[in-house]
């Protein structure tokens, strides 16, 4: 009977051992997701407190009477629409700029063959090591140097330094992705009289629309959320701050308003989200095709 029951207690216990593997990583994923979420959803939570609620709810996530008041109270008193507007407007001009610049270079990285190529290459991954704390007093001697100081000037200087700190990974990133193109397509395009740029425009750049999916997360992420930068630049400029500079000169003006600074990081946060959550699947299969062409 044991050498008959054999047998048939192997399949099951092949079959046990992945539904095991896959509950212990789902069980693992889900204690890291929440250890996440946790400081997000206890904002959120605070947010919508009165200022003696939140000394006395502690870490606690439940909220008896919520407070919608303190999202309007900080939209006036941080004068949040005119913050909310110059980031909005940075963001949009340094998506549109840094895309362009970046889909050209990686453009002419992956399809000319010129002396010194391999080079400019190791160059560029070089620049990703440099600390960005390193770069903000010659690029402000540089910007001083060229009167972009003051007012919306300002501004405009934040843009072009913002525009220049995401070239390195973008241009390695898309260069890959233009890699990947297959060399029938511009062929094809030369025989019907397209020249570079025009084979750049209308043949490449619908090719690599993951990519570029891709690099516009990451820009939007990384300008949205800029601080140092903008503090630089725009700490001393009323009126044409950021923001996250609007949100943190207001922690200073109050400094204990902690339900009001937590409605504040909500505002600033949610865009994040909500753009990360709808274009979470185009991030990944851009990266993964990256990553595909690399390894080619």
């Amino acid at each position: 009977m044991n050498a008959l029951a054999t047998p048939h207690a192997t399949p099951c216990s092949r079959w046990r051992r992945p539904r095991v593997a896959r509950l212990a990583r789902l069980a693992v994923l889900s204690l890291y997701a929440a250890a996440c979420l946790l400081p997000l959803v206890w904002i959120g939570a605070t947010s919508l407190r009165t200022s003696t609620g939140v000394y006395a709810a502690g870490l606690s996530l439940w909220v008896d009477r919520p407070q919608w008041g303190n999202y309007i109270a900080f939209w006036q008193s941080a004068d949040v629409p005119r913050s909310v507007g110059i980031s909005v407007a940075l963001t949009a001009a340094s998506l549109a700029a840094v895309l362009l610049s970046t889909s050209m270079t990686a453009y002419a990285i992956a399809r000319a063959r010129f002396p010194g190529r391999r080079l400019l290459i190791g160059a560029l991954w070089s620049t990703v090591l440099l600390p960005a704390e390193m770069l903000v007093i010659p690029t402000f001697h540089v910007n001083r140097a060229l009167g972009l100081i003051g007012g919306w000037r300002s501004v405009a200087a934040v843009l072009l330094v913002m525009t220049a700190g995401g070239q390195a990974f973008n241009i390695v990133l898309l260069a890959a992705h233009f890699r990947g193109v297959t060399r029938d397509l511009y062929d094809a395009a030369a025989l019907d009289g397209a020249g570079f740029v025009r084979t750049y425009w209308t043949v490449a750049m619908p090719m690599v629309r993951p990519g570029l999916v891709t690099c516009g997360l990451f820009i939007f992420m990384g300008v949205w959320n800029a601080y140092l930068i903008p503090l630089v630049y725009l700490g001393q400029q009323r009126g044409h701050q950021t923001l996250t500079v609007a949100l943190v000169q207001f922690s200073r003006r109050a400094q204990t308003a902690y339900h009001l600074l937590a409605a504040g990081q909500v505002i600033a946060i949610l865009p994040v989200v909500v753009v990360f959550a709808a274009m979470q699947r185009h991030l990944v299969r851009g990266l993964v095709e990256s990553a595909r062409q690399r390894g080619r």
